[in-house]
């Protein structure tokens, strides 16, 4: 978690470098950590002996997204396969673990089995900076398809109160009598919405073992007021699917820890997706997400309604104007304080407008109430289907501000406008 930095031991190859003899070649496999991007990914080779000497014959560095995985120890069964375990972490997770894998014939320099998390730390390390030094990826002699992973979790926050957790897995085609099983995941691991906004995630799984399987997902842990909803709510593995954690003005802010639950015919597996939620207290957007099925915190103008189809994210969308003809301007208004560490407003709009820019069109405004500055965020606009388009203007923390959603229409039969928006969020 934020504030302790732990020490990813960068300077030097992780336990430990596993050689095998294949007959055909020699193979070694070893890793290290290294900087990716704006965090820490496991760098991991393999090399095989050409001439007597070794020589690098593939390498990748597994990062496949912004959290921290470091501490890393691999190996290989008795077909070529490659399994890779680690500890992971980020400001908003507390160290886990984790491992990958690929099979021998994947493209080169690839981790293509998805990412299993072998368990989810209760806790952070409070003092030191020390952690563990090395893991251990072995494989078991009696099967030598089998993976034994051993890495070390706190589960409360603390010093000397380490824990360690041993895994099991195989990678499909080692053993004949594999079963079938999968891995899930998601990314991004963690997300921040205000309260009353929606936040999404993709859930990934892969086949680990045998064959691919049908896998029904579920969420627990959602905090008061929120709900989740997956698209598609089951996939086969090896496919994905967008988890959508949409949270209502009461949702109590909070950091909280969501369950996400892979269910298939023979194996279960489970994930943790970490949402924090931001309270309109202290000032920031109500009911961004119109997900309280109502325009509550919006002061609405002309002909305005919630629809409960084509949200751009969750299930609800604010619909101004209808679908018969409407006279004018309708709008929806809201008026905040930007909160401490915010800078940018965002909201999606999605406009209907079968006329022409001279009669109708979706327009939007943000008015500075300290400055008394106005912005107009989304230009008269009118196209006959938009989709859904993202616009952002810039804000000042602590600065009052009133937002305005407009569709106009000129109550021509035949060619109503109306628009949708949806999300509006500060970041």
């Amino acid at each position: 978690m934020a504030g302790r930095v732990l020490d990813s031991l960068s300077d030097r190859l992780m336990f430990r470098l596993a050689y095998r003899n294949f007959g055909d070649h020699e193979s070694l496999v070893v890793n290290d950590a290294v900087t990716a991007g704006s965090s820490v990914g496991v760098r991991w080779y393999e090399l095989r002996m050409s001439g007597g000497n070794p020589t690098v014959y593939q390498q990748g560095t597994y990062a496949p997204d912004s959290t921290y995985r470091w501490m890393g120890s691999i190996a290989e069964d008795k077909v070529g396969n490659i399994a890779l375990g680690y500890s992971q972490s980020s400001s908003s997770a507390h160290p886990s673990i984790r491992y990958t894998g690929r099979l021998a014939g994947d493209t080169l320099g690839t981790m293509t089995q998805g990412e299993v998390t072998a368990i989810t730390g209760g806790g952070s390390q409070t003092s030191y900076s020390r952690w563990g030094d090395y893991t251990s990826m072995a494989v078991d002699p009696a099967d030598d398809c089998t993976f034994w992973y051993t890495n070390e979790y706190i589960p409360a926050n603390g010093n000397f109160n380490w824990h360690t957790r041993l895994a099991a897995f195989t990678l499909p085609n080692c053993g004949s009598t594999a079963s079938n099983d999968f891995s899930i995941g998601v990314s991004p691991a963690s997300s921040s919405v205000a309260a009353g906004s929606s936040a999404s995630t993709t859930v990934s799984t892969a086949v680990t073992s045998g064959s691919a399987q049908s896998v029904s997902l579920s969420a627990s842990g959602l905090p008061s007021g929120a709900t989740a909803s997956f698209n598609p709510s089951s996939v086969t593995a090896g496919s994905s699917s967008t988890l959508t954690v949409a949270t209502s003005a009461s949702t109590p802010a909070g950091t909280y820890d969501i369950t996400v639950t892979g269910t298939g015919a023979s194996a279960t597996h489970t994930a943790t997706y970490t949402l924090t939620v931001t309270s309109g207290s202290g000032g920031g957007i109500t009911n961004g997400g119109f997900e309280t099925g109502s325009l509550s915190g919006w002061t609405s103008a002309g002909t305005t309604s919630v629809v409960s189809s084509g949200a751009h994210s969750g299930t609800y969308a604010a619909r101004v104007g209808s679908t018969s003809p409407t006279n004018g301007d309708s709008s929806i208004t809201q008026t905040f304080t930007a909160p401490s560490g915010t800078s940018t407003l965002g909201f999606h709009y999605n406009v209907t407008c079968p006329d022409t820019l001279t009669y109708d069109w979706a327009t939007a405004t943000l008015k500075d109430n300290t400055t008394g500055t106005t912005t107009t965020v989304l230009a008269k606009t009118c196209v006959s289907s938009s989709g859904w388009i993202q616009k952002t203007a810039s804000v000042t923390a602590g600065h009052s501000y009133t937002l305005t959603l407009i569709s106009h229409d000129d109550n021509w039969t035949g060619d109503a406008t109306y628009t949708r928006y949806d999300d509006v969020t500060l970041s």
